[in-house]
């Protein structure tokens, strides 16, 4: 005969005494409480996610949502009591995200996010969407509209790091590219530039911001363009210190695992579960660089996995400017981490503005594309297109020679200047950097304007640089431009990621009309997609 244990009556009263005690305190805790925003916003949640239960009966999950708000709002009310500011946040935030998730479940599930239907909501939705997608538009919420075939009609693009707007340039001006760009930078100055151009930069520090925003989501292409000041020659090259390189490929290889990408053969995903470290707990390491600069190339890795940790993600396309002398360690740690998360194709080119039509501007290019189909157009033009001499573009005569260095006396016995910073106006310029504003006629001091270093790089010659603070700002504006991508070998990238295999022309186009000089007009024929045949090769192939 079996047994039945039962517990002794004594510890059953106990327990019960302590229940009732606690339920006490709670429900005093609360009263207490009573008012106070933050407990107001936990109750709201607590609603919805009720009725959202109710309307789903036997879904565990809702139940689960349900559960989690109710004991959510008397968590609250003893971090208001007891003065737990930072964790009241943190719990108001919880409750309004799932709130703004609900509304927005809400609204998808009657239609489609249509221009009139974003306009025409009540003021408290409109509110609360706002805030769920800030600093991003709250169209960005809606998945965007597609043709018959499922195509995506206007892909959304993220630049990070935008400055002044060379990527945007190439992809609004010279591909015509039909696509919806929204930039991030920190340089007020940058941003108030790209502004000014038309362009749509929020002034915001890109490692503060949340790359699981939701906001995110139907995002096609993320381009990130950190500074270079750190790996470049020319600088002091700190972020090539052997204890740096090793620094910031540990916190590549951790946001692998912080975003849930970790291969694991015992899990039904393949990977293992996120590791719960927070994208600041993954970049606290960075801080013992002695260049902070460095550590942002960390954030080429945070984003990309970011956004594809969050459900629903259609991000398809990474693309990362960097100077030439980027470590190869890091490079390596960066494709291994974008394959195991599976970017099927990863690439990386050096590449001299000069052969696009701009000045002298040496930078590494790395992309990795998602999905089976390979980008089958080459970023290399057929044959290099024509670049200005920097006397055709400060609109100089022939035969003179400017300095990069300050006005300096020229050695008689050289013909250069005394200390270097001396080269003919006849070629095409060096690359230019934020001292360009001092760049000289070795003999008449004549210096150049902001407008010529702007069309050095490769910016229309109108192209409205703007300082904010104080003064003129001429380093300022000059820093902009030796910061941006050459518009020309965005254009040249891009074309390769969007498959525009008419890059070229458009390239060789906008150059004669930036500089007025002949960039030829016979180009190869552009390869066309075998629908039927076979797969073409890709041109360019993977460094």
């Amino acid at each position: 005969m079996g047994h039945t244990y039962s517990e002794p009556a004594g510890e059953s009263l106990s327990f019960a005494a302590d229940a009732t005690e606690q339920e006490a305190a709670d429900a005093a805790a609360v009263a207490a409480a009573a008012g106070h925003p933050a407990l107001a916003e936990c109750w709201k949640a607590a609603a919805a996610l009720t009725k959202y239960a109710n309307e789903n009966p036997g879904d565990q999950k809702a139940e689960e949502w349900r559960y989690g708000a109710t004991e959510r709002i008397v968590e609250c009310a003893h971090a208001v009591n007891e003065g737990y500011e930072e964790r009241v946040e943190e719990l108001t935030r919880e409750a309004r995200g799932e709130r703004a998730a609900i509304a927005l479940g809400r609204f998808e599930d009657e239609g489609p996010g249509t221009a009139d239907r974003v306009a025409a909501l009540d003021d408290e939705t409109r509110a609360l969407l706002e805030w769920y997608a800030a600093p991003f538009p709250i169209e960005w919420l809606f998945a965007p509209e597609r043709d018959t075939f499922g195509r995506i009609l206007c892909k959304r693009v993220v630049v990070l790091f935008h400055g002044p707007g060379g990527l945007s340039l190439g992809l609004r001006d010279i591909l015509g590219a039909d696509v919806d760009i929204i930039g991030i930078d920190l340089d007020g100055g940058a941003v108030a530039t790209a502004v000014a151009a038309g362009l749509r930069v929020i002034h915001a520090d890109v490692t503060a911001l949340d790359p699981e925003n939701p906001a995110l989501q139907f995002v096609s292409i993320i381009a990130l363009t950190p500074p270079c000041q750190a790996f470049t020659p020319s600088g002091l090259g700190k972020g090539r210190y052997t204890g740096a390189i090793d620094t910031i490929c540990r916190v590549i290889w951790e946001a692998g695992a912080a975003a849930g990408f970790l291969p694991w053969e015992h899990s039904e995903t393949g990977y293992a579960p996120r590791s719960g470290d927070t994208w600041d707990e993954v970049r606290a390491p960075l801080a013992e660089l002695e260049d902070p600069r460095a550590g942002l190339m960390a954030e080429v890795i945070i984003w990309p996995l970011g956004m594809l940790a969050r459900p629903g993600s259609i991000l398809e396309c990474v693309m990362v400017e960097q100077s030439s002398a980027l470590p190869r360690q890091i490079e390596d740690a960066l494709f291994g981490e974008l394959t195991q998360a599976g970017w099927h194709t990863t690439e990386a080119w050096t590449l001299d503005a000069v052969d696009y039509g701009a000045s002298h501007r040496k930078r590494r290019f790395m992309a990795a594309h998602r999905g089976a189909e390979k980008p089958f157009v080459d970023v290399v033009p057929a044959t290099p297109i024509p670049a200005p001499t920097f006397a055709q573009v400060a609109g100089w005569p022939t035969g003179r020679t400017y300095l990069t260095r300050g006005h300096r006396p020229v050695d008689p016995a050289t013909g250069r200047a005394k200390g270097g910073g001396s080269r003919s106006a006849d070629l095409p310029s060096t690359c230019v950097t934020a001292t360009a504003y001092g760049w000289a006629d070795s003999e008449t001091g004549e210096t150049i304007s902001q407008s010529d270093i702007g069309r050095l790089v490769g910016f229309p010659a109108d192209f409205p640089w703007t300082h904010v603070g104080r003064g003129r700002g001429v380093r300022n504006k000059a820093q902009q431009a030796a910061d941006a991508v050459c518009p020309m070998v965005s254009a040249a990238i891009f074309g390769r990621i969007l498959g525009d295999a008419d890059w070229e022309t458009k390239v060789r186009t906008y150059v004669h009309e930036l500089y007025g000089i002949d960039t030829g007009t016979t180009v190869a024929e552009p390869e066309q997609l075998n629908l039927f045949g076979e797969e073409p090769a890709p041109t360019a192939t993977a460094a």
